[in-house]
């Protein structure tokens, strides 16, 4: 039987709808194919088939992470900012920045494959894009995401990260920080904070666990083995991670990512790193000074198992054809086998 259930960090409403696991093709995953290097862009000593790099982490043997302009940029930070009349409508110039972290030198096409000290570079190249884009005042929300495999919107197979800074917060992600904010104020606790405590003491949904890190599926999963790997203290966005909790963040995501391997073979995947709004503007100036209080950076991985249908396009309200009880129960089961 199907659940309609209220997912609390999304704020909306999700079908669960097990029986539509009988669909033909509905959960199914494609071998790998096998990626040429010779062309690829991302690779090392190809540096010039990409714009010139803006941030790289070096070694004595060259570049370890590097950081340029998306050649194909959704947005640039040379044009003007502002609202301009357009007849009975308005617009404004594509202002912001869109750059492509490169994971890694060598043409690695998994995201978990890297060691944890690559990882950890890596990570530290996105935090220091962050920090540096943030000294623009006109920049506030920043989107950073990972496409996986075909299905999940990728066009190379080198594993690489998008970060896209915008000087506008997208209408979703602002009606959600009111969300976090309208419960901080009427329960003096983050939502977040009461979800990772909930999922521990019922512990039906939770995949993995650290010290100060919880990988879990939620309660109102959109996607078949959702998983959000989420802090147990308060850590607000990625520019507040201290260097002693970055590993342990990290592994716990490698570890969840093997875990899913293991279970669904070869998927594809999204993965997002959800930040609160960086500057205080007219959109966040109700909630900016309490952020800290209410927002903890979390990642969210989403594979990319089917296709979606009009009616989640229609209505904005996902379907996912398998419980998070039982998403994690095959989980459970592959780090025992």
């Amino acid at each position: 039987m199907s659940e309609i259930r209220y997912d609390l960090l999304q704020n909306e409403y999700v079908i669960i709808a097990p029986n539509r696991l009988t669909r033909p093709n509905y959960y199914s995953c494609e071998e790998k194919k096998e990626n040429k290097t010779e062309l690829c862009p991302f690779c090392e000593g190809h540096e010039n088939l990409t714009p010139p790099e803006i941030y790289s982490i070096k070694d004595k043997n060259g570049w370890r992470v590097r950081v340029v302009p998306n050649l194909y940029k959704a947005l640039e930070i040379e044009a003007a900012n502002g609202l301009k009349e357009d007849g009975f409508y308005e617009k404004s110039d594509g202002f912001g920045a869109h750059e492509i972290i490169i994971d890694a030198p060598k043409h690695i096409t998994y995201f978990e494959e890297l060691s944890l000290p690559d990882m950890k570079e890596w990570f530290m190249a996105v935090k220091a894009r962050v920090e540096d884009l943030k000294k623009d005042i006109r920049l506030t929300y920043f989107s950073i995401f990972k496409n996986q495999g075909e299905r999940s919107g990728a066009t190379l197979p080198h594993i690489h990260t998008q970060l896209i800074a915008m000087p506008l917060i997208p209408k979703n992600q602002l009606l959600l920080q009111y969300h976090y904010f309208d419960y901080y104020k009427k329960h003096g606790r983050s939502v977040f904070e009461d979800v990772v405590d909930y999922e521990r003491e019922k512990n039906k949904r939770v995949v993995l666990e650290s010290t100060n890190f919880i990988s879990f599926c939620p309660y109102g999963s959109r996607y078949a083995f959702e998983t959000v790997i989420m802090p147990k203290v308060p850590i607000s966005s990625i520019c507040s991670f201290e260097n002693d909790k970055m590993q342990e963040f990290l592994k716990l995501l490698k570890d969840s990512l093997i875990l899913l391997r293991k279970q669904i073979g070869e998927f594809d995947y999204n993965l997002f790193f959800k930040n609160p709004p960086m500057q205080k503007n007219y959109e966040s100036e109700d909630f900016f000074d309490d952020i800290d209080k209410f927002f903890r950076f979390h990642a969210v991985v989403v594979p990319r198992l089917y296709k979606t249908g009009g009616f989640e396009i229609e209505s904005q309200m996902h379907i996912n054809p398998l419980l998070p009880e039982s998403a994690v129960k095959l989980l459970r089961e592959t780090i025992l086998s």
